[in-house]
């Protein structure tokens, strides 16, 4: 009986624990291993009801902290994850959570991780290849190379984050 009883403790705090990241399963395993592994306790950034809802409704429920695509034109998945990890400090007083945009190109033997602190938005997405944009920065039409990932900040501004030689370049591209 009591087997029974600690199998279903098991089950439900499993599930309970699964309910808590609704985006998990849309992260390959090693990506996980890799975020853990460098980022012990992250977690996915808190999202408001509002923005899910617009995702869902407007976006085909696009995740609003998960994206994937090619940002680097090597023809393989790459991924994008908004985290939050550890706390934000401004002179010597901590003002809150410390936000990552963490980006997984996949290589041959894995991936190449790129850490982009601080990004500027609440939530991201994905700019596609050969989709047209606004560079407000160089005050310009531009035409986005590669799959490219956007931060979100909802009704006032947004930006690109573009992969070219190697780096991640940004600019404001919603305003």
């Amino acid at each position: 009986m009591s087997r029974i009883i600690a199998l279903l403790l098991c089950v439900l705090f499993a599930a309970r624990s699964f309910a808590h990241e609704p985006h998990r399963e849309e992260l390959p395993a090693s990506i996980r291993q890799i975020l853990n592994r460098r980022f012990p306790g992250w977690k996915f950034v808190d999202v408001s009801e509002e923005v899910q809802q617009f995702l869902k409704q407007e976006m085909n429920g696009a995740s609003p902290v998960v994206v994937k695509g090619d940002f680097d034109g090597n023809h393989r998945i790459d991924y994008a994850v908004l985290i939050r990890h550890g706390d934000l400090w401004y002179q010597g007083e901590v003002i809150g959570p410390r936000h990552l945009l963490v980006v997984f190109l996949r290589k041959a033997a894995g991936y190449k991780v790129h850490v982009i602190k601080e990004p500027d938005g609440q939530y991201i997405g994905l700019a596609k290849k050969g989709s047209h944009d606004y560079n407000y920065s160089a005050q310009k039409e531009i035409t986005y190379v590669n799959d490219s990932i956007m931060t979100v900040i909802p009704e006032k501004a947004g930006s690109s984050y573009v992969y070219w030689k190697g780096r991640f370049y940004s600019f404001v591209s919603g305003d």
